[in-house]
């Protein structure tokens, strides 16, 4: 079971990546950016253990 926050930081991060991904698609200038804040939300909430994997063999794509 999840806790709320973690619940809440994975809904804040799955509208984060579909607002990164419609600005990419409409070729704004503000979606590189937003990309990368992406990324680097999704590196640090990988390293403080918030997204892990039911596979193992899924943690070494995501440490790539």
């Amino acid at each position: 079971i999840l806790s709320q926050g973690t619940i809440l930081l994975r809904i804040g991060f799955i509208i984060l990546s579909l607002t990164s991904f419609g600005l990419l698609m409409e070729n704004k200038p503000k979606a590189g950016i937003l990309e990368i804040i992406r990324c680097l939300v999704f590196v640090a909430m990988y390293k403080l253990g918030y997204v892990r994997s039911q596979f193992s063999s899924l943690g070494y794509a995501y440490e790539v």
